[in-house]
């Protein structure tokens, strides 16, 4: 993301907790609920970054959590409005930056049918190590497994 004086990245709060679960219930069929992020507030192994907009709505999310080294993208969603302006890869890279010295190699999973998605993951260096089937519902599909090595 470029520079830019109306969007701000800042960590999950109580303050902005709702506006990421909203704007994760707009991306997603399956989203979930805003008790899960929030009982993630704070917590010693969760990196969650909102990037917030002047008016107080969400215009990125990314909640990602780690056990021991390895650090799972758990969530990345990005109003439409806001989409292909870098937002998702800025929310990444500082939350690599929040593990970095801790984690040494990231997971996902992706929609199959995700294609901006995958082709963003692969923009920042992750690679396909896997795939489940029928692993998504509403609708249906399988998952795309990959990993970046940080």
């Amino acid at each position: 993301m470029k520079q830019r004086d109306d969007l701000r990245i800042e960590p999950l709060s109580e303050e902005n907790v709702a506006a990421a679960a909203a704007l994760c219930a707009e991306c997603f069929s399956s989203p979930w609920p805003e008790s899960v992020y929030r009982r993630q507030i704070g917590a010693p192994r969760a990196v969650g970054l909102v990037c917030m907009n002047r008016d107080g709505q969400a215009a990125g999310f990314i909640f990602c959590d780690y056990v021991v080294d390895e650090l799972t993208l758990n969530t990345v969603a990005v109003a439409p409005h806001y989409r292909r302006q870098g937002i998702a890869e800025a929310l990444f890279r500082q939350a690599v930056s929040q593990a970095a010295g801790i984690c040494t190699v990231c997971y996902l999973e992706v929609r199959e049918s995700n294609t901006a998605a995958r082709r963003l993951y692969e923009k920042l260096g992750f690679v396909q190590n896997g795939f489940r089937p029928r692993y998504y519902h509403d609708p249906e599909e399988g998952a795309v497994l990959m990993e970046k090595r940080l």
